[in-house]
């Protein structure tokens, strides 16, 4: 008959074999596919680089830690010691997170494949006095990546369109509506182990769909260069943007991104700071706080009386938000925050509006 020492050898080899069975099944399945991509290092949503996210994450290439994997994955040392009872390990569900030390990265950014996600968000900026303005603000956009040349060079295709709804004042009168539609392709060759570019254009039209179409459509862009100063902890960021607005053409961006831990993430950059940490963690999930900074506002081409004119919308943000992240880049957010500095500029003879400074309420959802 077996000893009691025996079983247990012989029950950690079963367990020792089934856990590599797993796991070399898992990894079959995470193969990449011809067109797919596991390594997309930046996140992107808009041609206006100063109002969307456009710089490259503190870890853009996925590490060993960029996932939460299940406990299957670990090595045979770090399971717990036989139980009277059987346990079933291949289940995510019988352990706690304090039970498997050394796992809690971050949740994946960005899809294996062709399709990287759909976003959609809206926003509400209150009018506030009756010689103010107000904004209601729906946003649609749609990310895809193919290689260019290579998978680890993808280039990122992001069609979207935007709809302002403008509140007052009677004069000057600003127009009911105002659309933004663009095409976005970013490029993001990685160079080598340190160095990766950042090229983008996006054709646009900013107009109310009342003037000709050389009034509305125009090019932004934007050239800049990360550089992995300490590997997954401190990258710099310099270049320029390209916004071809009517008050402003070009706006030079740079800084620091810095990641102290997995649950900090700082974002010095000019010109949209960001201050992020990670509240809470679970299989496949996080949940974050974060404090941020924007330069809001375009410039749009609109009939004014029968006379095409360009009115550029300006203003300063600070915003507090909640967000909670899914592997794959998908989640859900909801931000309130403080607006000033509120100016409606017109490129015609119409005086200017100053606005009141005000609220800004807004929520998003990416697939």
């Amino acid at each position: 008959m077996a000893t009691t020492a025996e079983n247990s050898v012989n029950w950690r080899l079963i367990t020792a074999v089934v856990i590599l069975l797993q796991s070399a099944a898992g990894k079959a399945q995470e193969l990449p596919s011809a067109t797919g991509f596991e390594h997309i290092p930046i996140m992107y949503q808009g041609p206006d680089p100063t109002a969307n996210y456009f710089l490259p994450l503190a870890d853009g290439f996925d590490s060993q830690l960029s996932r939460l994997p299940s406990p299957s994955a670990q090595i045979p040392e770090l399971l717990p010691a036989p139980a009277e009872t059987f346990v079933d390990y291949a289940d995510p569900q019988q352990f706690s997170i304090e039970d498997v030390p050394g796992t809690i990265g971050r949740v994946t950014e960005f899809k294996d494949g062709f399709f990287q996600k759909a976003c959609f968000t809206g926003a509400f900026i209150d009018r506030g006095s009756a010689n103010s303005f107000g904004v209601n603000e729906l946003d649609a956009s749609l990310t895809v990546a193919v290689p260019l040349p290579k998978r680890e060079w993808p280039l990122l295709i992001t069609p979207t369109f935007n709809v302002r709804y403008l509140d007052g004042p009677i004069a000057p009168s600003l127009p009911p509506r105002l659309y933004e539609a663009y095409v976005d392709f970013l490029w993001v060759p990685r160079l080598n182990d340190r160095w990766t570019a950042i090229i983008g254009v996006a054709p646009s039209m900013y107009t109310d769909f009342e003037v000709s179409t050389s009034d509305a459509f125009r090019f932004t862009g934007k050239a800049l260069a990360r550089y992995d100063w300490v590997p997954g902890k401190l990258q710099m960021v310099f270049g320029v943007l390209y916004l071809n607005r009517h008050n402003v053409k070009v706006l030079p961006a740079g800084g620091f991104i810095w990641d102290p831990s997995v649950d900090q993430h700082y974002e010095l950059i000019f010109p949209r700071p960001r201050f992020s940490h990670r509240i809470d963690v679970g299989p496949g999930y996080e949940d974050w706080v974060y404090l941020g900074a924007e330069f809001g506002g375009n410039s749009f081409a609109y009939d004014q009386g029968g006379v095409a004119d360009i009115v550029t919308l300006l203003d300063y943000r600070v915003l507090l938000g909640l967000e909670r992240k899914f592997n794959g880049g998908a989640g859900y957010r909801i931000e309130v925050g403080y607006v000033f500095s509120r100016t409606a500029k017109f490129n015609s003879a119409l005086p200017d509006i100053n606005a009141d400074n005000t609220a800004l309420v807004r929520a998003g959802l990416t697939y």
